[in-house]
Protein backbone atom coordinates (compact mmCIF):
# COMPACT_ATOMS: atom_id res chain seq x y z
CA UNK A 1 0.00 0.00 0.00
CA UNK A 2 1.30 3.43 -0.97
CA UNK A 3 2.18 5.65 2.00
CA UNK A 4 0.50 9.01 1.55
CA UNK A 5 2.19 12.35 2.11
CA UNK A 6 0.43 14.39 4.78
CA UNK A 7 -0.44 18.07 4.79
CA UNK A 8 -1.75 19.03 8.22
CA UNK A 9 -3.88 22.05 9.13
CA UNK A 10 -4.13 22.76 12.85
CA UNK A 11 -7.31 24.60 13.76
CA UNK A 12 -10.71 24.89 12.07
CA UNK A 13 -11.30 28.60 12.57
CA UNK A 14 -11.70 31.06 9.71
CA UNK A 15 -8.16 30.66 8.37
CA UNK A 16 -7.76 26.95 9.09
CA UNK A 17 -11.01 25.73 7.53
CA UNK A 18 -10.37 27.91 4.47
CA UNK A 19 -6.85 26.54 4.08
CA UNK A 20 -8.00 22.93 4.43
CA UNK A 21 -10.78 23.31 1.85
CA UNK A 22 -8.53 25.11 -0.62
CA UNK A 23 -5.82 22.46 -0.20
CA UNK A 24 -8.36 19.70 -0.83
CA UNK A 25 -9.41 21.52 -4.00
CA UNK A 26 -5.84 22.05 -5.23
CA UNK A 27 -4.79 18.45 -4.53
CA UNK A 28 -7.93 16.85 -5.94
CA UNK A 29 -5.93 15.33 -8.79
CA UNK A 30 -3.10 14.21 -6.48
CA UNK A 31 -4.39 11.31 -4.36
CA UNK A 32 -0.88 10.64 -3.06
CA UNK A 33 -1.41 13.64 -0.76
CA UNK A 34 -3.79 13.51 2.22
CA UNK A 35 -5.11 16.67 3.88
CA UNK A 36 -5.56 16.42 7.67
CA UNK A 37 -7.50 18.87 9.84
CA UNK A 38 -7.13 18.95 13.63
CA UNK A 39 -9.48 20.78 16.00
CA UNK A 40 -10.64 20.35 19.60
CA UNK A 41 -14.25 20.92 18.55
CA UNK A 42 -16.38 19.04 15.99
CA UNK A 43 -17.68 22.32 14.58
CA UNK A 44 -16.54 25.55 12.92
CA UNK A 45 -17.56 28.62 14.95
CA UNK A 46 -18.61 31.88 13.31
CA UNK A 47 -16.70 33.87 15.91
CA UNK A 48 -17.69 37.27 14.57
CA UNK A 49 -21.22 36.45 15.77
CA UNK A 50 -20.38 35.34 19.32
CA UNK A 51 -22.09 38.41 20.78
CA UNK A 52 -25.35 37.36 19.09
CA UNK A 53 -25.21 33.83 20.49
CA UNK A 54 -24.42 35.16 23.97
CA UNK A 55 -27.55 37.31 24.09
CA UNK A 56 -30.18 35.80 21.79
CA UNK A 57 -28.96 32.26 21.11
CA UNK A 58 -28.26 32.63 17.39
CA UNK A 59 -26.92 29.45 15.76
CA UNK A 60 -23.27 30.20 14.99
CA UNK A 61 -21.65 26.79 14.57
CA UNK A 62 -21.40 24.50 11.54
CA UNK A 63 -20.49 20.80 11.98
CA UNK A 64 -17.09 20.18 10.39
CA UNK A 65 -18.24 16.82 9.00
CA UNK A 66 -20.81 18.66 6.89
CA UNK A 67 -18.26 21.17 5.60
CA UNK A 68 -15.70 18.53 4.57
CA UNK A 69 -18.19 15.98 3.27
CA UNK A 70 -16.86 14.32 0.08
CA UNK A 71 -13.50 16.07 0.50
CA UNK A 72 -10.05 14.51 0.77
CA UNK A 73 -9.81 15.82 4.33
CA UNK A 74 -9.31 13.55 7.32
CA UNK A 75 -10.61 15.20 10.47
CA UNK A 76 -8.98 14.57 13.86
CA UNK A 77 -11.09 15.60 16.86
CA UNK A 78 -8.65 16.51 19.60
CA UNK A 79 -5.76 18.74 20.54
CA UNK A 80 -2.21 18.81 19.29
CA UNK A 81 0.23 18.80 22.18
CA UNK A 82 3.52 19.30 20.33
CA UNK A 83 5.03 19.83 16.89
CA UNK A 84 8.41 18.23 16.23
CA UNK A 85 9.85 20.22 13.29
CA UNK A 86 12.94 18.00 13.12
CA UNK A 87 11.12 14.66 12.88
CA UNK A 88 8.12 16.19 11.04
CA UNK A 89 5.63 14.79 13.55
CA UNK A 90 2.62 16.28 15.35
CA UNK A 91 1.83 14.76 18.74
CA UNK A 92 -1.82 14.51 19.73
CA UNK A 93 -3.61 13.15 22.78
CA UNK A 94 -4.19 9.80 21.11
CA UNK A 95 -1.02 9.36 19.05
CA UNK A 96 1.23 11.01 16.49
CA UNK A 97 0.80 12.17 12.91
CA UNK A 98 3.74 12.57 10.50
CA UNK A 99 3.59 15.54 8.15
CA UNK A 100 5.31 16.94 5.07
CA UNK A 101 3.76 20.39 5.46
CA UNK A 102 1.84 21.95 8.30
CA UNK A 103 -0.26 25.12 8.67
CA UNK A 104 -0.78 26.41 12.21
CA UNK A 105 -4.13 28.19 12.58
CA UNK A 106 -4.99 27.57 16.22
CA UNK A 107 -6.43 31.00 16.94
CA UNK A 108 -6.08 32.63 20.33
CA UNK A 109 -7.05 32.27 23.97
CA UNK A 110 -8.40 34.67 26.59
CA UNK A 111 -5.80 36.84 28.29
CA UNK A 112 -6.70 37.66 31.87
CA UNK A 113 -3.42 39.57 32.42
CA UNK A 114 -3.06 38.03 35.90
CA UNK A 115 -5.68 40.46 37.24
CA UNK A 116 -6.56 39.25 40.75
CA UNK A 117 -9.87 37.38 40.86
CA UNK A 118 -10.75 38.04 37.22
CA UNK A 119 -10.56 34.56 35.74
CA UNK A 120 -12.59 33.07 38.59
CA UNK A 121 -15.29 35.74 38.60
CA UNK A 122 -16.02 36.73 35.01
CA UNK A 123 -17.55 35.45 31.81
CA UNK A 124 -15.06 35.48 28.92
CA UNK A 125 -16.43 35.75 25.38
CA UNK A 126 -14.03 33.81 23.19
CA UNK A 127 -15.66 30.47 22.36
CA UNK A 128 -19.07 29.03 21.55
CA UNK A 129 -19.19 27.49 25.04
CA UNK A 130 -18.56 30.95 26.54
CA UNK A 131 -21.46 32.41 24.55
CA UNK A 132 -23.79 29.57 25.58
CA UNK A 133 -22.88 30.01 29.23
CA UNK A 134 -23.54 33.77 29.09
CA UNK A 135 -26.88 33.18 27.36
CA UNK A 136 -28.08 30.78 30.05
CA UNK A 137 -26.98 33.16 32.79
CA UNK A 138 -28.59 36.26 31.28
CA UNK A 139 -31.81 34.39 30.50
CA UNK A 140 -32.38 33.80 34.21
CA UNK A 141 -31.29 37.23 35.42
CA UNK A 142 -34.39 39.24 34.54
CA UNK A 143 -36.70 36.77 36.23
CA UNK A 144 -34.58 36.74 39.38
CA UNK A 145 -34.29 40.54 39.41
CA UNK A 146 -38.05 40.98 38.98
CA UNK A 147 -38.67 38.90 42.10
CA UNK A 148 -35.96 40.59 44.21
CA UNK A 149 -37.69 42.98 46.68
CA UNK A 150 -34.57 44.94 47.70
CA UNK A 151 -33.78 47.71 45.18
CA UNK A 152 -30.03 47.80 45.88
CA UNK A 153 -29.74 44.07 45.22
CA UNK A 154 -31.79 44.43 42.04
CA UNK A 155 -29.48 47.17 40.79
CA UNK A 156 -26.41 45.04 41.53
CA UNK A 157 -27.97 42.14 39.64
CA UNK A 158 -28.78 44.37 36.65
CA UNK A 159 -25.43 46.17 36.47
CA UNK A 160 -23.40 44.61 33.66
CA UNK A 161 -19.73 45.54 33.37
CA UNK A 162 -17.90 44.78 30.13
CA UNK A 163 -14.12 44.76 30.34
CA UNK A 164 -12.75 45.97 27.02
CA UNK A 165 -14.09 48.46 24.49
CA UNK A 166 -12.82 46.71 21.38
CA UNK A 167 -15.00 45.17 18.69
CA UNK A 168 -16.25 42.25 20.83
CA UNK A 169 -17.04 44.39 23.85
CA UNK A 170 -18.89 47.04 21.86
CA UNK A 171 -20.96 44.55 19.86
CA UNK A 172 -21.87 42.62 23.00
CA UNK A 173 -22.85 45.82 24.86
CA UNK A 174 -25.14 46.94 22.02
CA UNK A 175 -26.75 43.51 21.74
CA UNK A 176 -27.23 43.38 25.51
CA UNK A 177 -28.82 46.84 25.55
CA UNK A 178 -31.42 45.71 23.01
CA UNK A 179 -32.07 42.55 25.02
CA UNK A 180 -32.35 44.51 28.28
CA UNK A 181 -35.05 46.71 26.74
CA UNK A 182 -37.03 43.59 25.85
CA UNK A 183 -36.38 42.11 29.29
CA UNK A 184 -37.64 45.29 30.98
CA UNK A 185 -40.93 45.12 29.09
CA UNK A 186 -41.57 41.43 29.73
CA UNK A 187 -40.46 41.27 33.38
CA UNK A 188 -41.70 44.72 34.49
CA UNK A 189 -38.23 45.74 35.67
CA UNK A 190 -37.61 49.46 36.23
CA UNK A 191 -35.45 50.60 33.28
CA UNK A 192 -33.59 52.98 35.59
CA UNK A 193 -32.22 49.97 37.46
CA UNK A 194 -30.50 48.44 34.43
CA UNK A 195 -26.93 49.62 33.82
CA UNK A 196 -24.48 48.52 31.11
CA UNK A 197 -20.92 49.83 31.51
CA UNK A 198 -17.94 49.44 29.17
CA UNK A 199 -14.53 49.88 30.81
CA UNK A 200 -11.87 50.70 28.20
CA UNK A 201 -8.18 51.26 28.90
CA UNK A 202 -7.70 53.52 25.87
CA UNK A 203 -8.93 57.05 25.31
CA UNK A 204 -11.72 55.79 23.03
CA UNK A 205 -13.55 52.61 22.09
CA UNK A 206 -12.74 50.49 18.97
CA UNK A 207 -9.31 52.11 18.67
CA UNK A 208 -8.58 50.09 15.52
CA UNK A 209 -11.23 52.02 13.57
CA UNK A 210 -11.07 55.59 12.30
CA UNK A 211 -11.94 58.16 14.92
CA UNK A 212 -15.03 59.29 12.97
CA UNK A 213 -16.43 55.74 13.12
CA UNK A 214 -15.55 55.41 16.79
CA UNK A 215 -17.47 58.64 17.42
CA UNK A 216 -20.53 57.25 15.60
CA UNK A 217 -20.34 54.07 17.65
CA UNK A 218 -19.87 55.97 20.92
CA UNK A 219 -22.92 58.14 20.16
CA UNK A 220 -25.11 55.12 19.30
CA UNK A 221 -24.10 53.29 22.47
CA UNK A 222 -24.94 56.32 24.60
CA UNK A 223 -28.35 56.50 22.92
CA UNK A 224 -28.89 52.87 23.90
CA UNK A 225 -28.11 53.76 27.51
CA UNK A 226 -24.63 52.23 27.59
CA UNK A 227 -22.13 54.04 29.84
CA UNK A 228 -18.49 54.18 28.70
CA UNK A 229 -15.55 54.66 31.09
CA UNK A 230 -12.40 55.38 29.03
CA UNK A 231 -8.77 55.52 30.19
CA UNK A 232 -9.46 53.02 32.94
CA UNK A 233 -8.54 49.40 33.57
CA UNK A 234 -10.06 46.66 35.70
CA UNK A 235 -7.35 45.83 38.23
CA UNK A 236 -9.27 43.55 40.60
CA UNK A 237 -12.40 41.44 40.74
CA UNK A 238 -14.45 39.76 43.43
CA UNK A 239 -17.82 37.97 42.99
CA UNK A 240 -19.56 41.29 43.72
CA UNK A 241 -17.19 44.10 42.70
CA UNK A 242 -14.85 45.30 39.95
CA UNK A 243 -12.05 47.63 41.02
CA UNK A 244 -10.82 50.15 38.44
CA UNK A 245 -7.38 51.71 38.08
CA UNK A 246 -8.97 55.07 38.93
CA UNK A 247 -9.84 53.70 42.36
CA UNK A 248 -13.54 53.48 41.59
CA UNK A 249 -15.24 50.27 42.72
CA UNK A 250 -18.21 49.09 40.67
CA UNK A 251 -20.69 46.84 42.42
CA UNK A 252 -21.67 44.13 39.98
CA UNK A 253 -22.34 40.42 39.91
CA UNK A 254 -21.83 40.26 36.14
CA UNK A 255 -18.54 41.01 34.41
CA UNK A 256 -18.08 40.05 30.75
CA UNK A 257 -14.40 40.01 29.80
CA UNK A 258 -13.43 40.92 26.23
CA UNK A 259 -10.26 42.75 27.22
CA UNK A 260 -7.55 40.80 25.47
CA UNK A 261 -6.25 37.66 23.80
CA UNK A 262 -3.04 35.70 23.94
CA UNK A 263 -1.53 33.00 21.77
CA UNK A 264 -1.09 29.51 23.24
CA UNK A 265 2.37 28.16 24.05
CA UNK A 266 2.39 25.27 21.55
CA UNK A 267 4.53 27.03 18.92
CA UNK A 268 7.03 28.33 21.47
CA UNK A 269 7.30 24.94 23.19
CA UNK A 270 7.83 23.32 19.79
CA UNK A 271 10.90 25.45 19.13
CA UNK A 272 9.47 27.93 16.63
CA UNK A 273 10.64 31.53 16.75
CA UNK A 274 8.09 33.75 18.47
CA UNK A 275 7.61 37.50 18.19
CA UNK A 276 5.34 40.02 19.91
CA UNK A 277 2.11 38.79 21.46
CA UNK A 278 3.34 35.20 21.16
CA UNK A 279 2.80 35.08 17.39
CA UNK A 280 5.02 33.01 15.09
CA UNK A 281 7.63 35.00 13.16
CA UNK A 282 6.93 34.41 9.45
CA UNK A 283 8.43 35.55 6.15
CA UNK A 284 6.50 37.28 3.38
CA UNK A 285 5.11 33.90 2.26
CA UNK A 286 3.82 33.19 5.83
CA UNK A 287 6.44 30.49 6.44
CA UNK A 288 7.89 30.08 9.94
CA UNK A 289 11.46 31.30 10.25
CA UNK A 290 13.97 28.43 9.68
CA UNK A 291 11.18 26.00 8.79
CA UNK A 292 9.93 26.51 5.20
CA UNK A 293 7.52 23.56 5.53
CA UNK A 294 5.68 25.18 8.47
CA UNK A 295 3.19 27.96 7.76
CA UNK A 296 1.19 30.13 10.17
CA UNK A 297 -2.24 31.70 9.66
CA UNK A 298 -4.39 34.32 11.40
CA UNK A 299 -3.78 35.09 15.07
CA UNK A 300 -0.80 32.71 15.08
CA UNK A 301 1.13 34.51 12.33
CA UNK A 302 3.13 37.66 12.98
CA UNK A 303 2.40 38.74 9.41
CA UNK A 304 3.81 42.15 8.50
CA UNK A 305 2.03 44.56 6.22
CA UNK A 306 4.75 45.41 3.66
CA UNK A 307 3.33 48.91 3.14
CA UNK A 308 3.07 50.01 6.78
CA UNK A 309 5.72 47.72 8.25
CA UNK A 310 3.29 46.94 11.08
CA UNK A 311 1.81 43.58 12.13
CA UNK A 312 -1.49 42.67 10.50
CA UNK A 313 -4.31 42.76 13.09
CA UNK A 314 -5.96 39.56 14.29
CA UNK A 315 -9.22 39.70 12.33
CA UNK A 316 -11.35 37.23 10.40
CA UNK A 317 -10.91 38.91 7.01
CA UNK A 318 -7.10 38.60 7.24
CA UNK A 319 -7.25 34.99 8.45
CA UNK A 320 -9.41 34.09 5.44
CA UNK A 321 -6.95 35.75 3.04
CA UNK A 322 -4.01 34.00 4.68
CA UNK A 323 -5.73 30.61 4.60
CA UNK A 324 -6.17 30.83 0.83
CA UNK A 325 -2.61 32.09 0.32
CA UNK A 326 -1.00 29.37 2.45
CA UNK A 327 -2.85 26.66 0.51
CA UNK A 328 -1.56 28.16 -2.75
CA UNK A 329 2.01 28.42 -1.46
CA UNK A 330 2.12 24.84 -0.16
CA UNK A 331 0.91 23.64 -3.57
CA UNK A 332 3.52 25.85 -5.27
CA UNK A 333 6.27 24.47 -2.99
CA UNK A 334 5.44 20.89 -3.91
CA UNK A 335 4.98 21.35 -7.64
CA UNK A 336 7.68 23.97 -8.28
CA UNK A 337 5.19 26.76 -8.78
CA UNK A 338 5.53 30.42 -7.87
CA UNK A 339 4.82 31.31 -4.27
CA UNK A 340 2.85 34.50 -3.63
CA UNK A 341 3.88 37.01 -0.96
CA UNK A 342 1.22 38.13 1.49
CA UNK A 343 -0.31 41.55 0.90
CA UNK A 344 -3.23 42.17 3.27
CA UNK A 345 -6.34 43.66 1.70
CA UNK A 346 -8.57 45.68 3.97
CA UNK A 347 -11.98 45.02 2.48
CA UNK A 348 -13.85 47.08 5.06
CA UNK A 349 -15.05 46.95 8.64
CA UNK A 350 -18.50 46.62 10.16
CA UNK A 351 -19.46 46.96 13.82
CA UNK A 352 -22.85 45.61 14.84
CA UNK A 353 -24.76 47.84 17.24
CA UNK A 354 -27.68 45.56 17.93
CA UNK A 355 -29.95 43.48 15.79
CA UNK A 356 -30.90 46.16 13.23
CA UNK A 357 -28.11 48.69 13.50
CA UNK A 358 -24.46 48.80 12.46
CA UNK A 359 -21.68 51.19 11.45
CA UNK A 360 -19.19 50.25 8.77
CA UNK A 361 -17.44 50.88 5.49
CA UNK A 362 -16.48 49.01 2.35
CA UNK A 363 -13.36 49.59 0.26
CA UNK A 364 -13.87 50.84 -3.30
CA UNK A 365 -11.41 51.14 -6.21
CA UNK A 366 -8.93 54.04 -6.26
CA UNK A 367 -8.52 54.12 -2.47
CA UNK A 368 -12.11 55.25 -1.93
CA UNK A 369 -14.63 53.83 0.48
CA UNK A 370 -18.36 53.92 1.08
CA UNK A 371 -19.81 54.35 4.57
CA UNK A 372 -22.88 52.62 5.99
CA UNK A 373 -24.64 53.76 9.15
CA UNK A 374 -27.83 52.40 10.72
CA UNK A 375 -30.04 49.80 9.11
CA UNK A 376 -27.97 49.76 5.88
CA UNK A 377 -24.95 48.98 8.03
CA UNK A 378 -26.75 46.00 9.57
CA UNK A 379 -27.59 44.71 6.07
CA UNK A 380 -23.90 45.00 5.19
CA UNK A 381 -22.96 43.08 8.34
CA UNK A 382 -25.41 40.30 7.44
CA UNK A 383 -24.05 40.19 3.89
CA UNK A 384 -20.47 39.83 5.16
CA UNK A 385 -21.47 36.97 7.47
CA UNK A 386 -23.43 35.17 4.77
CA UNK A 387 -20.59 35.57 2.29
CA UNK A 388 -18.31 33.47 4.51
CA UNK A 389 -20.85 30.62 4.67
CA UNK A 390 -21.37 30.91 0.90
CA UNK A 391 -17.61 30.62 0.30
CA UNK A 392 -17.42 27.58 2.58
CA UNK A 393 -20.09 25.92 0.46
CA UNK A 394 -18.34 26.97 -2.75
CA UNK A 395 -14.92 25.67 -1.65
CA UNK A 396 -16.37 22.36 -0.45
CA UNK A 397 -18.80 22.05 -3.37
CA UNK A 398 -21.33 21.26 -0.67
CA UNK A 399 -24.55 23.18 -1.26
CA UNK A 400 -26.68 21.60 1.46
CA UNK A 401 -27.82 23.91 4.23
CA UNK A 402 -25.32 24.09 7.08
Amino acid sequence: MEIKKNIVVMGAGYGGITAALRLAKLFRQHPEYQIHLIDRNPYHTLKTQLHEAAVRKTEISIPIKRIIRRQNIFFHLGEATRIDPIQHVVSMEDGTLPFDYIAIALGSEVNFYNIPGLQENCFPLQTLEDAQQIYKYISKLCTHAASEPVEERRRDMLRFVIGGGGLSGVEFAAELADHAAKCIRSSHVNPQEVEIIIVESGSRIVRRMDESFATHIHKNLLEKGVKIIPKSKIIGRTPDTATLSSGEVLKTKTLIWTGGIRIGELARESGLKIGQSGRIIVDKFLRAEDYPFIYAIGDNALAINPITGKPVPAAAQFALQQGRLVAHNIYADIFAGVRKPYHPKVLGEVVSLGRHLAVGWLALPFLKKITFVGFLGSLLKTAVQEKHVFLLRKESRNWITY
